[in-house]
């Protein structure tokens, strides 16, 4: 059973948002966002592979991504 996750707001700001993650809580934090799930532990499996195999593209922004 995933174990409760403490959450403190330490300001507001109106566009961001801040988290601050205990070491003790790290693990529950990546299992709470799905780090743990197998999809996700494939989808960067396959882009390891990718990468030693030369298959990469470099990118000057993350906005070209979503051009």
């Amino acid at each position: 059973m995933p174990q409760p996750l403490e959450a403190k707001i330490t300001r507001k700001p109106k566009s961001k948002i801040q988290i601050e993650i205990t070491k003790e809580n790290f693990e529950s934090f990546c299992d709470a966002v799905g780090l743990y799930r197998t999809p996700f532990l494939e989808a960067l499996d396959s882009s390891e592979r990718d990468h030693r195999a030369g298959r990469v593209t470099k990118r000057k922004s993350l906005h070209e991504l979503i051009r």
